[in-house]
């Protein structure tokens, strides 16, 4: 054992290992599986370096998407620039059955086109004014528009059911809610006027007028639902020829826009071609204030006032008569309330309006001002008379035609 020298096989490679790439490579060609000798170092003790788990990053969190209401409510059209700010008195109306939360649906980016006045076209055919009156509630967001790849068939299909049909999981469509609404006033008439029948607040101006209203929705259900039933096709007809027969409640914005317009415009032609007539009213009511209104107006004037009062010129002369007596009584007892109301000082713009039109006032031309100047003028004069309270309006009527009114009033 002694005598022996022991050698390395010089044809043995090397086993080397590299701890910079960590990667063992073989130095001198041939691996011999029989004599290899494995010549190595001591590794160097680990690192306490520890791989820290990288969090993947974190995808931006997509904005969420706005909430899409299915069935927008109505959107209210634009105030124009010349119409007054809200009475004192609009939490009143606010809290009222007839009120309805408005919301809009036009982007924060886009400009709203503003559609207040509806036009009336005469020579627009039937068929295309019912095409407009079904745009603009579509636009409005009171009926769901047709597809628009559906066919002429399916567009009528879908539009006489958006217009008559009801949905258990939707709102109730247009007509039939219209319907339910007059029952819904019904229940409150009946708690306004329980509470003035029991000794409570007296009735208010607006709560006198919501209660005239719901008498005249009422007395209009019956014949509506049978048209409905009967010859429910028949509804542009009516809405176009006879808008007097629907309820309040089952108007279409556009709808109740061009029945006001041509309201506006029959008592601006009647102010224009009878203004002889006005005139000689006015000088008679002046030289004679004892006449009464029968003996006062004539066959023409009776025509005249009840365009002026936007009321119905057929019917013999005491037939317009009587709806001449009866409109001025009213006149006469909301005259009443607004005196009682600070003078009207609490009405909108479109209550102002309305009320001027009622007593035969033309607002067409008038600024907000002015509207209210006048009516302060009508109900300053009512206010000072003592005798034929019918007799007096007719000579008000009169003197605001032929520009007899006193603007400083």
């Amino acid at each position: 054992m002694s005598g022996r020298r022991l050698s390395a096989n010089p044809r043995a490679p090397l086993l080397v290992q590299s701890y910079g790439d960590k990667t063992p490579s073989l130095s001198g060609g041939t691996v011999y599986p029989r004599g290899l000798r494995f010549v190595s170092t001591t590794p160097p003790p680990p690192t306490n370096s520890v791989a820290k788990d990288v969090l993947p990053p974190v995808a931006n969190a997509t904005s969420r998407k706005p909430k899409v209401d299915l069935r927008p409510g109505p959107v209210k059209p634009p105030k124009a620039s010349s119409e007054l700010a809200p009475s004192p008195n609009a939490s009143e109306r606010a809290a009222s059955p007839t009120s309805v939360s408005e919301t809009s649906s036009t982007p924060s980016g886009e400009v709203e086109t503003s559609h207040d006045a509806i036009p009336t076209h005469p020579d627009h055919s039937v068929l295309q004014t019912a095409k407009e009156d079904y745009y603009d509630a579509s636009k409005h967001g009171i009926l769901k528009p047709p597809p628009e790849d559906a066919s002429w068939a399916g567009r009528l299909f879908h539009q006489a059911k958006e217009l008559f049909r009801s949905d258990e999981h939707l709102l109730q469509k247009f007509y039939w809610n219209g319907i339910k609404l007059i029952n819904v006033n019904r229940k409150h008439v009946r708690v306004i006027q329980a509470r003035a029948n029991g000794g409570g607040k007296p009735l208010t101006r607006w709560e006198t007028r919501f209660i005239a209203n719901y008498k005249r929705d009422a007395l209009k259900l019956i014949p509506f639902v049978l048209i409905i039933i009967i010859a429910e096709e028949a509804i542009p007809l009516v809405v176009i020829y006879a808008p007097f027969l629907l309820p309040s409640t089952c108007l279409l914005p556009s709808q109740r826009e061009r029945i006001e317009n041509k309201r506006r415009e029959k008592q601006t032609n009647f102010a224009v071609s009878m203004k002889s007539v006005f005139r000689d009213v006015y000088q008679r009511t002046t030289e004679q204030p004892e006449l009464s209104v029968d003996k006062l107006l004539d066959r023409t004037a009776v025509v005249s006032y009840s365009g002026m009062f936007s009321l119905s010129t057929f019917g013999i002369p005491p037939v317009r008569m009587r709806r001449i007596k009866k409109h001025l009584a009213g006149v006469a007892a909301d005259d009443a309330l607004l005196i009682r109301e600070n003078f009207g000082g609490r009405l909108t713009a479109h209550e102002l309006r309305e009320a001027l039109e009622e007593r035969g006032i033309m607002t067409g031309k008038l600024s907000p001002q002015a509207m209210r100047a006048r009516l302060r003028w009508w109900l300053a004069e009512v206010n000072q008379t003592d005798g034929d309270a019918a007799q007096k309006r007719v000579q008000l009527v009169a003197a605001n035609v032929i520009g007899k009114y006193d603007a400083s009033a």
